[in-house]
């Protein structure tokens, strides 16, 4: 990272600006959803119980809540009566807007607890993260509903942590507010009647649909129906500000996070009822759930819908990094609906260029979503440099800065319209559905192919996209031949179209699902032929292509493939190794109609039913997984030989890491020179990235570490698994091979769902005596929340059981499921 580079990351660091990044296990997609109901384990004995528990307290006084705590703090930011109404400075000068329209200043109300000693308290960072926009004010005119986004903070220590907030309005009764409103609404008319006010008033951008009557007496000559939203008037309308409640945790489990901040909100009592306080389920999240360790998962329990209704049983679960890719709890699903599978692929190619990359919507966690799932996606690279998916008004100088980043704006920004138009940037509008390209981009290699494959997948899952850019399976994978089956490149086909591209729109309207039979029939023309290669005993894959009109004996393979579960190498001897269904390259490309013809009709009829949130989650999780090492497999074949090439130094590490800058690390010439020529013109960019020189570094520094970078053991490990299909002496392939371990990875996933190793007790009163209902969402008893030890009693009038919660007569968090 160069010198500037490290003065604007340091910057933003300060600032708790950059958003993080996470990963996560998902599956194939043959994988049936298992109810949430058939998750709940049978309760153990008394003796077993408390001989499991006894083990569970002793482990939870032995971690380290740094990194076994789910979350961190309880915050709640929004507009502090004791001082009033303040502008925001940061936010530029707005006095040409309405008051309405303008941004005030917000404040953290309160937060739980004060402090924790691995992770300070930042006001500043934490309350601008949570309301980016600034405090608002709304009338019931507009749409006030609450809105959840997520976003991620760097320490100044470099480590970093993750906020997740739900902003919602509350109506304002203070009448000395109302009245600061009112008389800055009066001052602004009369300045525009007057004509001192050169700008016309702004439009507030609604988020949904909204009512357009205006009072009377505020109708102004020359202004459009469309302003009456940016008035108020003190005597009809209601005035609403907004409030955010944030959890700020270590882990980025987005969706538990999202379910118990929305549920938290639902809970908040409206009117006298059953139920338990609030500070009951925030007390439980910051201080009884704890997160899963590696390989392991934990059952824990979030806010219901209701306030009378049962906690919601939840399955958290983290990958074993040994064997598996790193946590991503965003959906990619919602990545492809956003924006294809074509303009996902030129995205991800301007991110290993390290292009700039400026992302706009109108929607916050749409801005998160994208740039997690796409930072994801570079395994085993990692972006090194700035990165700032929600990017506040206070620091939109940033934009100026020379380097790469990837960062993103709200819609309302002037400054998106402005940098949009910038033709070194790839600027990507998400909800227009709209990606421009930097000049002179090259094709990512077999780009078609690559599409096609991704798009087999989602097709499983029945994912809801834009089709109409994607490649056929007859314009798929080529097949091994003189020419070098080229595809996805610069020299015919589609990829000659997209190496002259400068930007991709795509269809405005996006197309109803559907489950294509043809589509599933054209995956059959890939059969996978195994040979013996020269070593022996090793099961060669090799893609073969033609159209099953051409082919007459397709069927009998895939018949003979489903009867027998495997195949032997042709010609190789008894005992060799077989490849079976659910592991072999052809796992995920079955016969569609043969496994729904052999699928229960009420299985069938359930799988096409809306599934629960819950239900979903998990679903995403298997759909990252089999997307993910799609992604995985391409960067394992485009660098199988890299080992070949790193130029090993032979002096000692501390000289080594002082002259690295200045030492060739990699034979970049040599291992170009071994590349498809079509392939050259990323490649050659690609090998001077930072991301790049960065794995080659730990590739160096792993000789002399006893624990080496956990990304690039994966990374090695599936290298080698490669070698071992086709021998240690294979050189690069200049066919496609789609990938073959989605389904095996898939298997420590569901395992976990299904085994669970450790069960949070659900959310008991922690207070003797609780408010019967509040107007507005309050600030919560410090007393019971700055403390661990507020469960360690029993409540006074403990809640009523219900049949599908399970309880426990210990004051312990923890339990046995078993």
């Amino acid at each position: 990272m160069t010198t500037r580079e490290n003065v604007v990351s340091s910057r933003l660091s300060k600032l708790m600006i950059s958003s993080g990044s996470g990963n996560g296990s998902g599956s194939g997609p043959n994988i049936q959803v298992a109810p949430s109901s058939t998750l709940v384990q049978s309760p153990t004995s008394p003796g077993e119980q408390s001989q499991s528990q006894s083990e569970l307290n002793q482990l939870k006084r032995d971690a380290d809540p740094q990194f076994s705590r789910f979350a961190d703090y309880f915050v709640i930011c929004g507009l502090d009566l004791d001082t009033g109404l303040e502008p925001d400075r940061f936010a530029g000068d707005n006095l040409h807007c309405s008051p309405l329209d303008r941004a005030y200043k917000s404040k953290p109300l309160a937060h739980y607890p004060e402090n924790v000693p691995w992770n300070p308290f930042d006001a500043h960072g934490i309350c601008m993260l949570s309301l980016p926009q600034g405090l608002r004010f709304r009338t019931q005119k507009h749409s006030i509903e609450p809105r959840f986004h997520s976003f991620a903070t760097t320490r100044e220590d470099g480590k970093r942590c993750y906020g997740f907030s739900l902003v919602f309005y509350e109506e304002i009764r203070n009448r000395n507010i109302c009245g600061a409103i009112h008389t800055l609404q009066s001052m602004f008319i009369t300045e525009l009647s007057n004509g001192q006010q050169t700008h016309s008033l702004s439009r507030v951008k609604q988020d949904g649909p909204v009512s357009r009557s205006l009072p009377r007496h505020f109708k102004v000559a020359g202004q459009a129906p469309q302003s009456a939203q940016s008035y108020y008037d003190i005597n009809k309308d209601k005035l609403y500000v907004a409030k955010s409640i944030t959890l700020i945790c270590q882990a980025p489990y987005a969706f538990a996070a999202q379910m118990f901040l929305k549920n938290l909100y639902r809970c908040l009592p409206r009117q006298p009822g059953a139920g338990i306080s609030l500070e009951s389920y925030v007390y439980n999240i910051l201080y009884e759930v704890m997160l899963p360790q590696p390989g392991k998962s934990i059952r824990v329990y979030l806010p219901p819908t209701e306030p009378h209704l049962p906690p919601i049983a939840l399955i958290l679960q983290r990958p074993l990094l040994a064997t598996e890719l790193p946590l991503l709890d965003f959906p990619l699903r919602l990545l492809f609906k956003y924006l294809g599978v074509e303009c996902v692929i030129q995205l991800l190619t301007c991110v290993l260029l390290e292009n700039q990359v400026l992302l706009r919507s109108t929607d916050y966690q749409r801005l998160m979503i994208v740039g997690e799932c796409i930072t994801s996606l570079l395994f085993p690279f990692v972006w090194p440099h700035v990165y700032a998916p929600i990017l506040p008004a206070a620091l939109h100088h940033f934009l100026d800065a020379p380097v790469p980043f990837v960062m993103g704006l709200h819609a309302e920004c002037e400054a998106a319209h402005k940098i949009g138009s910038e033709a070194t940037l790839c600027f990507v509008d998400i909800d227009k559905k709209h990606i421009q390209l930097p000049e002179e981009l090259p094709v990512f290699p077999h780009k078609v192919d690559f599409m096609a494959e991704i798009g087999s997948v989602l097709d499983k899952f029945e994912i809801e996209r834009d089709r109409d850019q994607e490649p056929s399976f007859r314009n798929g994978y080529m097949g091994r031949g003189a020419g070098g089956g080229v595809s996805g490149s610069g020299s015919s086909g589609a990829g000659g179209v997209d190496a002259m591209i400068s930007s991709c729109t795509l269809p405005t309207g996006l197309q109803a699902a559907r489950r294509s039979k043809e589509r599933f029939h054209q995956m059959q023309e890939t059969v996978y032929t195994l040979a013996g290669s020269p070593g022996g005993g090793v099961v060669d894959y090799q893609p073969l292509i033609a159209h099953p009109s051409r082919i007459d004996h397709v069927p009998r393979i895939a018949d003979f493939l489903r009867r027998k579960g495997g195949i032997r190498g042709a010609g190789s001897p008894v005992g060799s190794p077989t490849v079976s269904l659910s592991s072999s390259p052809v796992g995920i490309y079955h016969d569609v109609d043969a496994v729904d013809a052999t699928m229960p009709v009420s299985t069938r009829r359930a799988e096409k039913q809306k599934l629960s949130p819950v239900d979903q989650y998990y679903q995403d999780l298997r759909i990252n997984n089999s997307v993910r090492e799609i992604f995985l497999n391409r960067f394992v074949h485009m660098f199988h030989a890299y080992e070949y090439f790193v130029i090993y130094p032979n002096q000692a590490r501390d000289e080594w890491i002082s002259n690295r800058e200045t030492l060739q690390n990699f034979d970049k010439s040599s291992f170009l020179s071994d590349q498809p020529e079509h392939h050259r013109a990323f490649l050659s960019r690609f090998l001077e990235s930072q991301m790049f020189a960065t794995l080659i570094d730990n590739k160096i520094l792993a000789m002399w570490e006893s624990h080496p970078d956990e990304q690039l053991q994966l990374f090695d490990q599936r290298v080698k698994l490669l070698r071992r299909r086709h021998g240690e002496n294979m050189i690069a392939a200049t066919s496609y091979e789609p990938c073959v371990l989605s389904q095996d990875s898939q298997q420590g996933f569901e395992k976990r769902l299904n085994c669970i190793d450790i069960e949070v007790t659900p959310p008991s009163e922690i207070l003797a005596n609780r408010a019967a209902y509040f107007r507005s969402f309050p600030l919560l008893e410090k007393g019971v929340l700055n403390q661990e030890c507020a469960s360690s009693s029993p409540p006074a009038s403990p809640p009523p059981a219900h049949p599908s919660t399970p309880s426990t007569s210990s004051s312990s968090p923890l339990r046995n499921p078993h």
